[in-house]
């Protein structure tokens, strides 16, 4: 995300990191080391306060979302991951990859259980069959780690993404991809 330097250090600082716009390998890589910053700067209480991820993202890269992911469940402090807009396919399991009691969404947040594709290219006809075993191996990793963070099955998650189920915040919530929902002012 394009932010001026001084609003993105101020962010930094106040340990919010944002994933917008499509998710690709620099985007990843981009909040990946924000959030290895974050993580390693400090002292004191403010660095055991969990780092606030605010998601909307369409989707994209699921090799790109299981690497943020990782990061997410290898970090020695907790991230909270908050759904503001949407989070579609891939970026789903980074909403569901936060903190257990710490994934939210926002009131008008929209969740997008759809398929991705598993941009594996082969680079030599001969490496074709390769890559779509890597293909398979990265879609059955995503859609793994989707069920170990919901009470749904296996062929459920597979039939919700490949129906394209679209969940509201409350949805969502019911359906273990977010702990509780932000309220609004009141």
């Amino acid at each position: 995300m394009n932010l001026p330097p001084e609003l993105q250090a101020a962010l930094l600082g106040r340990r919010v990191v944002f994933l917008r716009g499509r998710l690709d390998d620099p985007t990843a890589n981009a909040v990946i080391a924000q959030l290895l910053l974050i993580a390693r700067t400090g002292a004191g209480p403010e660095a055991e306060k969990a780092i606030e991820l605010y998601l909307d993202s369409p989707g994209g890269s699921v090799g790109a979302a299981l690497g943020v992911y990782d990061m997410l469940r290898t970090l020695n402090v907790p991230v909270s991951t908050i759904c503001n807009g949407r989070a579609g396919g891939a970026s789903v399991l980074i909403l569901a990859g936060g903190a257990s009691g710490l994934r939210y969404a926002l009131p008008n947040a929209r969740i997008h259980l759809t398929d991705e594709s598993v941009d594996v290219l082969a680079t030599h006809p001969k490496d074709l069959a390769s890559s779509a075993a890597e293909a398979a191996r990265l879609r059955a990793r995503w859609q793994d780690a989707l069920v170990g963070h919901t009470a749904h099955s296996a062929a459920q998650i597979g039939r919700d993404l490949s129906q394209g189920r679209w969940l509201s915040a409350a949805e969502a919530r019911d359906y273990g991809l977010v702990d509780g929902i932000i309220p609004g002012p009141t």
